[in-house]
Parts: C-alpha cells; structure tokens; sequence
C-alpha cells in the first residue's frame, strides 16, 4: 500500500501538499433466524482517499481503482476541486505529527477464526436469547460482525503512519409478549476477536431488558429525579459530545462556547476523550491525519477544559490538534469527533442510585435525543420508556410518557453515578448509570 501512497504523492507534482490515506478492509457479517443462517455477508474494502492544498485551496477524491490509470485520475480529480475551491488561510496538512500513541488495536486471534465459528456464535446468540426466558417469542435480529482493517497514511510533509485494527461485535434484538403486549430489548458484545464476547450473556441482558417492560403504561406527570441506566447516559453523552468539538464551537451550534474553565456540570462528573484506552472500541494509535491521538479532558470535575481539535479547526483557533480529525473511510475526510468517550466520577453502587429514592423513574430507553435536542440551548423533550421507582424499590413499568429538559440542567444535576460503567458501542462511550435531579416526566 507504500508504494501506491508514494505513487499518488509523485504524481502530484511540486507545490502543492498532498496526503494519500489508504485502506485495506476484509468484514464479514452473519444473521441467524429461526436457529438457520439467514443472511452471510463478506466483503473486502480496498482504495484510497487524496486530499491537496494549492494556493491555500483544498480539493479531495477517492477511489478503489488501484491502477497506475486509476491513482492519475484521483490525483488529477483532487486538483481539480482544489482549483474550483476556494482559498482558506486555515486550510493544510499536519506537519509535526508526534509520535504514535501506544495502544495496538489488533488482535491476531482474529485470523484464526473461521466461518464455521461465526456461524454457530450467531446461532447461540439467538438461541440464548430465546431460551432466556419463556416470555421472549421473537428474535428479529441476532447478528455477528467482525473486521480487519490496514490503515495506512503518508503526506508531503513527512508523515508516514500505519496500523492493524480488528473489531467484532454482536448485537440482538427481542420481542417478549405477555397478555397480547409486545415489548422489546437489545443487547451487544464488543470486543478486538470472538472470544471477548459472550454470546449467553448478550442473550440474557436483551431479553430482560424486553421482559421488564412487559405490562408497562403511562404514568402521571412528575417532576422527580431519574435514573438513566448506561445505554441511555451514553446517548446522552454523544449529543454533548457533538458540542464539545471545535468544529461546532466555531459554527456557533455549540451550547459550552465560550465557557472554557467554567462549571458546566456537577463536581462529581469529569468527562474525557481517550484513544488510548487498551479495550476501547474506538482506540488507535493516530487519526485519519496521521496525528498522534491521547487523552483529552473536556470536563474535569464539573469544569470546562477545552474542545476536541482537528488540524483545520486547531489552525483556525490557534491550538494544536487533539489528534480527533477521524475519517469514515479512505472515501471521506477527516472531521472532528470524538474517539473513546469515558465518564467517571466517585462510584455508588447502582443498586444504591434506586433505593436511595422515595419517588422516581428508572429510563431505560429514549427516542429522539439526537433530532429533538437543541445544539445551542440543549433543550429537549424524547420519548423514554422506564420503571417506576416508589419507596426504593423497581415498582411498575411506564412507557407512551416523555422526558423533557436541558442539557446544562441535566450535567449540573448529576448527584451520583453508579457502579456499573460499561462500553456502549453506538460512539463508543464508556459510562455508569446516572442518577439525576428533577427532571420532567410527561405522562396523563
């Protein structure tokens, strides 16, 4: 792969910075139904994506045509939309790239697993689920899904980087039924090969996830404290997540701009981006720049630290990159987000955050955060689904009732979060469950 990058960089001629970023992928996919394999997919990625900067104008192309025709025409194709850009002072490669962080994404157990094996984890996964408990009547999904990726980066200042990553995860997804009611629940597995995952455990967590809201109806209106168990406290956070990139910061959609070194949430709770984590999901040594990623603490016991950079927006700022200008694909270009988000703070156990209740709601799933949240003021209003909580204690399941507020009102009143942090692989944040003040719960 060297040797097409160092291709693409002669053929774009003197004066102009130009980066090649490729990409080699090998995926498979399985989905069990009905105890039978009811979908297989495999497939291989292969291309690469140039970016060039002439006369402070930006132009990008891709391509899977590996051929010395196919790597003429992308570098020429890039050119052409840096001449019809047009100019950014901001606009460039990283030069000093810092060396790779040190985390090693790749497990080479993963070669060793055959397709017979994926296969029959899929099929335990739905039979698990099944055999879970007897109200569950459904598994619409019960996939598998592994990859091994080569990444590979070089640009005309210098910067040369390359990495192996495999990934794997299982997802499920139940209908339990009781008294003609139909209710449901998910679970997943993450992991670097097959065997971090298990697939009983998945099974039993999405079918009790379905099975505890068997019977569930609205509730009357409240205002009282809630309990967001980790699935939902990791929605949440990937919406605060978005406002915490420069990128939004200088487009003005972000509700923290300007609040650098500020109480922006309760004193419990510190917030950081880390892609140097041995088991995150999102974890590796450098971004789709070829920066060198780290640790970056954007809230430290309640108080605004700072934003996460790409080099265009850390140029813009007048900061260095945080490492976070991450890319889809060799088909897309970088842009600032997020890699492993970790919430921490002084741990309760989880059974602790309920019984210390006289009254509350337990939110085990929300919709609508991302579309119903406001980018600027953080106000929201979604659907949620939950258990009451009534004297300490998990009493009847609610749905068909809405969870309104605001942001900033939710970050401040964290007063406790659990014991029981854990990967939720949807932007990959690693969270406990949360216990928060006064929140509105709309029902009858």
């Amino acid at each position: 792969m060297f040797d097409l990058l160092e291709a693409v960089l002669a053929r774009a001629g003197r004066g102009v910075e130009v980066e090649a970023y490729g990409e080699e992928v090998v995926s498979r996919r399985v989905k069990a139904y009905g105890g039978e394999v009811e979908q297989f997919t495999a497939a291989r990625r292969r291309g690469v994506g140039v970016r060039v900067v002439r006369d402070g104008a930006m132009g990008f192309a891709h391509t899977s045509d590996l051929s010395p025709h196919g790597l003429a025409e992308v570098v020429s194709r890039a050119l052409a939309h840096a001449a019809a850009s047009d100019a950014d002072p901001h606009a460039g490669l990283p030069g000093e790239a810092g060396e790779p962080a040190p985390v090693r994404p790749f497990d080479p157990r993963l070669a060793a697993v055959d397709d017979a094996r994926r296969i029959t984890f899929a099929r335990e996964l739905e039979a698990a689920a099944l055999a879970a408990d007897p109200r569950v009547r459904t598994v619409e999904d019960a996939l598998y899904a592994d990859a091994d990726a080569g990444l590979f980066l070089l640009n005309s200042a210098g910067v040369r980087r390359s990495c192996r990553v495999t990934q794997c995860s299982c997802f499920v997804y139940v209908l339990a039924e009781q008294d003609g009611q139909v209710e449901t629940g998910y679970s997943f597995g993450l992991g670097r090969t097959i065997e971090d995952m298990d697939p009983a455990a998945v099974a039993r967590e999405a079918a009790a996830r379905a099975c505890r809201l068997l019977g569930a109806r609205k509730c009357a209106s409240m205002k009282v404290p809630v309990v967001l168990d980790p699935f939902v406290a990791a929605t949440v956070f990937r919406v605060v997540s978005a406002a915490l990139t420069a990128d939004a910061v200088q487009k003005g959609r972000s509700l923290f701009a300007g609040r650098e070194g500020q109480a922006v949430a309760s004193g419990l709770l510190t917030l950081v981006d880390d892609a140097t984590m041995p088991d995150g999901p999102g974890s590796v040594p450098f971004d789709g720049e070829g920066v060198a990623t780290r640790r970056t603490a954007l809230i430290e016991a309640g108080v605004l630290q700072g934003f996460l950079y790409d080099t265009y927006t850390a140029r813009k700022a007048g900061r260095s990159s945080t490492g976070n200008g991450f890319r889809g694909s060799y088909a897309s270009v970088p842009a600032v987000r997020p890699s492993n988000l970790v919430v921490s703070g002084p741990a309760t156990p989880a059974a602790d955050l309920v019984a210390g209740l006289d009254r509350g709601v337990l939110v085990c799933d929300v919709v609508g955060v991302h579309s119903g949240a406001n980018p600027v003021s953080g106000e929201f209003s979604v659907g949620m689904s939950g258990v009451l909580i009534e004297r300490g204690e998990l009493t009847r399941p609610v749905r068909e009732v809405t969870l309104a507020g605001d942001l900033p009102g939710m970050l401040a009143g964290v007063r406790a979060l659990g014991d029981d942090a854990r990967w939720v692989p949807e932007g990959s944040v690693h969270t406990p469950s949360l216990l928060v003040e006064g929140m509105a719960v709309g029902g009858d």
